[in-house]
Parts: structure tokens; sequence; C-alpha cells
């Protein structure tokens, strides 16, 4: 396992027993949801993910402009800038996520700009996990990516994903 999986089970364990199982649902979900999303010109989409009190099920949800609220879309966009928002979503839930690439900043003006001056957005390197749970715990996780070609580009988590979220499930902390 790389240097950065390990600082990511090592993050996960520090956690307290119903925080870290909670986490880890979240993060099953966002593991097979983001590589059936992705493409190439919006890179990993804006995902919501929340846990209700006593529900097993993760509710998705693509992000439809509810980041404007909080986020100056002309600036450059961050974990920071998101951090508003994710307490609002958190509201009365268990938890709840926000996902995202690391290369967000290659789309803050969309598509067309960038191909104006002769580039195509960044891939993303890294799928980005903002995660607050009602305990008041809060973490931002990067699941690094990589891209799979055939006839088309596919984004796929590394095997070395899975083992961590396999291996945290196992651990008694």
């Amino acid at each position: 396992m790389t240097a950065q999986c390990e600082a990511i089970l090592a993050e996960l364990n520090a956690l307290p027993a119903q925080v870290r199982a909670d986490y880890l649902r979240i993060l099953e979900t966002a593991v097979r949801i983001v590589p059936k999303t992705w493409t190439r010109r919006r890179g990993v989409r804006l995902q919501w993910l929340t846990l209700r009190h006593g529900d097993d099920d993760v509710l998705v949800q693509v992000d439809s402009g509810e980041l404007s609220q909080y986020v100056d879309w002309d600036g450059p966009r961050s974990a920071r800038s998101f951090s508003g928002a994710l307490r609002v979503k958190l509201g009365t839930n268990q938890c709840a996520a926000l996902v995202y690439g690391n290369a967000v900043d290659s789309r803050t003006w969309g598509w067309f700009l960038p191909l104006l001056v002769g580039q195509l957005p960044r891939l993303d390197t890294a799928v980005m996990v903002d995660v607050e749970h009602h305990t008041g715990a809060r973490s931002t996780l990067s699941f690094p990516v990589t891209y799979r070609r055939l006839f088309v580009r596919r984004l796929r988590f590394p095997e070395d994903v899975r083992a961590i979220l396999q291996r945290a499930k196992t651990d008694d902390g």
C-alpha cells in the first residue's frame, strides 16, 4: 500500500467506531458511483452524499447549483469554500459528504475558456471527499485515481483504495 493510502487508513482508524462506520458507508458509495459519473469534459461531478439517522442507505444527489449559494464561482474553488455548504447539508442528517475531483479549479469557467487559451481542462488525479459527521468530526480524504484507455478513457480507483476500505472495516481502531 502507498504512503497516501496508509495515511488515509490511519485517519479512519483514529475515528470512534460509529463515526468510522458511517464514514465507510459514505466512502464505499463514493468509490462505487464516481467512475460511473466521470466524464472527460466535466471531470468528477460534484455530488452530495447524505446518511440519515437510522438509515443504512446513502442518498446520492448530483449538485444542481446548490453550491452557488456558498461559493464565489469567479474565484478559485477550494475545500474551504465548500465547508459552509457541507455544514448546511448535514442539517439533521447523521453524516454528509461532498465528492469532487481535485482538478475542479481547471473547470471554474467551464469548458469554453480553457479551449480559448489552447488547453483542455486537467484530468483529475484524485477524488476528494469532504465528510462531516453530526458528532462534529470532519475530514477531507483524497483517493488517487487512474485511467484505463480502451476506446474511451475510464476513471478507475487503484486496488489500494478498496483495500483501505476493507481493512478499515475489519480493524478495531
